[in-house]
């Protein structure tokens, strides 16, 4: 059976999202430019079991946990909290993680949790089984920076790109996971035709998806 094929969805799924979520998923498996392949998909495998206790009080939950010489602990924490927890992250923790370790890392990391958890949220709102996390591929990170990445305010540095909302740059110090995440934005919520008020196509209006989106925010307790 082909990778995202949603045969069994009860609605008909869009390729371009198949195609999408193909995408992610080729690109978590793939070397970043600060963690494996290995590593990359343990972190989403961490992000998946986090979320599915997200029900439960944290006082209940199991801490999932990793092979210390493939994830460090912290990295592990990280990648919890992102899942299902994201509403108490404050800049206190986030500096500690990050002089541990380093920026662009911390962001990679985060890129990988946000994708998984979306792709999956999707597979649950359909009622289908979630994708089978992808096989990691052979390879080093490559350590490559991004120039041009300013102070703006938030926990690490980003894009200086002052027009645009920093959702936007949020996660431009790993700009190929950066990718990643809008591919998702634009096949799953809007992109080319962001700036339209009033959508012609679709099954939802562009009021309906705003509501939605605002609910979910909210819900989540998106500090955003």
């Amino acid at each position: 059976m082909p990778d995202f094929d949603y045969a069994l969805s009860p609605v008909e799924v869009s390729p371009d999202l198949c195609a999408a979520h193909r995408a992610a998923w080729s690109r978590i498996a793939s070397p970043g430019s600060w963690w494996t392949g290995a590593q990359r998909v343990e972190a989403a495998r961490l992000a998946r079991v986090a979320r599915a206790g997200r029900n439960e009080p944290p006082w209940h939950r199991e801490t999932p946990v990793s092979d210390p010489d493939l994830l460090p602990e912290r990295a592990v924490n990280l990648i919890c909290r992102v899942a299902v927890d994201v509403h108490i992250l404050d800049r206190v923790w986030a500096e500690a993680a990050v002089a541990e370790l380093g920026d662009a890392a911390y962001v990679e990391l985060c890129a990988v949790a946000v994708c998984v958890i979306a792709v999956d949220a999707f597979a649950e709102a359909l009622g289908v089984e979630a994708e089978p996390l992808p096989e990691a591929k052979p390879g080093e990170p490559d350590g490559v920076r991004p120039e041009g990445m300013v102070d703006a305010g938030a926990f690490v540095p980003m894009a200086d790109n002052a027009a645009g909302p920093n959702v936007g740059r949020a996660l431009s110090l790993a700009p190929a996971d950066n990718a990643m995440f809008f591919g998702l934005v634009g096949s799953m919520y809007a992109l080319s035709n962001f700036t339209e008020l009033v959508w012609e196509e679709g099954p939802l209006s562009r009021p309906q998806v705003e509501l939605v989106a605002a609910r979910v925010s909210a819900i989540n307790e998106c500090f955003y």
